[in-house]
């Protein structure tokens, strides 16, 4: 498999109302920010765009430290980190945190990480990734420089595959990963992957041998969540094969309906929203959760 990931600004697809910004940072490490908060959809190239900024400013692997807040949530594991940035860099470089997940931190974990942004020592950075934003401290997106990446459009996958695959699709192909892919630059290439491991030929292929893409996947929650589904895309949901993105896309989404106030998901997904909240702490897997959702539905 290719698996391409971008190690150069210039190989970031789809956010170009940022490439001026993250060229001119890569030119003169200076301008970056200590406290940056890169906001956007899943698999759009958040995390890259800090990798690569945080290779520029380091010059020791040690001085580097990457956080899934999904897994490292609480107050203590804040105040740990705070601690370590507390001693300078080992090398002549910077010393990078990059905190991924961050939204998925418990209210007085971010407080703690407030702290610590408002005030980081010299040559510390800071640069922190979310899905949602909206879950965060208002305080935290207020002490940091905010880069708001956005979905790929048609044209971008495009130049992303033809990029990452040397020219190995046709056009149809390419806009047919697109749209199962829903702008999403990760499962566009990992769409393309399986189509080249696979001897994809042609669209028709491509629907047999991907299997469900975000933006399918994403219809089917629509449809629960104004009740118009049967109990055959029910048994979809619990058929494909990446469960863990069905769960991310199940989380996303009905939070966004929540926010939205849509009165059919609080009222049939009310439980089910509590028992998301203790997953976090009792590690329910991603098909128990899955199962939860379909009950909760039936119910």
């Amino acid at each position: 498999m290719v698996g391409f990931r971008p190690d150069d600004v210039g190989k970031i697809f789809g956010q170009d109302h940022l490439l001026d910004l993250l060229i001119n940072w890569s030119e003169d490490l200076k301008q970056i920010p200590q406290s940056v908060l890169f906001a956007g959809p899943y698999g759009v190239g958040k995390t890259s765009i800090a990798r690569i900024l945080a290779s520029k400013l380091v010059s020791s692997k040690t001085d580097l430290k990457e956080i899934n807040a999904a897994d490292a949530r609480g107050i203590e594991d804040v105040r740990s980190w705070a601690e370590s940035a507390k001693f300078s860099p080992l090398g002549a470089g910077g010393k990078v945190y990059i905190i991924d997940e961050l939204h998925q931190m418990t209210t007085a974990a971010q407080s703690a990480l407030l702290k610590v942004i408002e005030e980081p020592p010299a040559n510390i950075y800071f640069f922190l990734c979310t899905t949602e934003p909206f879950r965060l401290l208002p305080a935290i997106k207020s002490r940091c420089t905010v880069l708001e990446l956005k979905l790929l459009g048609v044209q971008d996958t495009r130049r992303l595959l033809a990029f990452a695959f040397k020219g190995k699709f046709n056009n149809e192909i390419l806009d047919a990963i697109h749209v199962k892919s829903g702008g999403h630059a990760r499962d566009a290439v990992k769409m393309a992957e399986i189509a080249i491991m696979t001897n994809v030929v042609n669209v028709d292929d491509l629907s047999g041998k991907v299997g469900f893409g975000r933006s399918e996947i994403e219809g089917i929650f629509l449809n629960l969540f104004r009740n118009k589904v049967g109990l055959n895309q029910l048994q979809v949901l619990t058929s494909i094969q990446d469960s863990e993105l069905v769960v991310q896309i199940m989380d996303y989404m009905l939070d966004m309906a929540v926010m939205e106030g849509n009165e059919f998901v609080v009222r049939k997904f009310g439980e089910l929203i509590k028992v998301r909240i203790a997953k976090r702490e009792h590690k329910i897997n991603a098909g128990e959760q899955i199962l939860h959702f379909i009950s909760a539905y039936l119910t």
